[in-house]
């Protein structure tokens, strides 16, 4: 009975981990990111809710816009595949998006005075809230294509 399990811990668990390639890691690692991000988001919302007085029907009518990105993954992707040899640019782009939305509401949230010279907490929050998902969206769609390219078109025996 322990050596089955034995053997299935070996060939389900611990099969994975001698699979594993090191190029399977940058695509692995995007995933994590926009994994995490929810959380960060969520925090975010409810502090800036607060902070900012914006009402739960600003916030439901902003998430809506903020999930259109990813309904626009499809043609993101076919541009990514057109535009493939700058890949690592897209994957840094939606880095600079994903950052320049924290700041904004980094500044925003450490110094609103100073932010609502230049326009609206409204105006910021929704700037903010719009190009993070935008990003993710870059940086998940060029994660797609190289998983591709990370799986071996051929096996340890040489054969396809």
């Amino acid at each position: 009975m322990t050596a089955n399990i034995w053997k299935w811990v070996d060939q389900h668990i611990l099969g994975l981990a001698r699979e594993f390639r090191l190029s399977f890691l940058p695509p692995l690692m995007v995933y994590v990111a926009a994994g995490i991000s929810p959380l960060t988001q969520i925090v975010g919302s409810f502090y800036v809710k607060e902070q900012l007085g914006l009402t739960a029907e600003f916030l439901a009518g902003l998430a809506f816009w903020a999930m259109l990105p990813w309904a626009l993954k499809m043609p993101v992707g076919h541009l990514v595949d057109l535009f493939w040899k700058v890949k690592s640019g897209f994957v840094y782009l939606g880095a600079l998006m994903i950052a320049v939305s924290l700041g904004i509401m980094i500044l925003l949230l450490g110094h609103t005075e100073a932010m609502l010279t230049i326009a609206s907490a409204e105006t910021w929050f929704i700037t903010s809230s719009l190009l993070a998902p935008i990003g993710y969206v870059l940086q998940d769609v060029v994660a797609d294509a190289m998983t591709v390219e990370a799986v071996p078109s051929i096996d340890r025996d040489g054969q396809p």
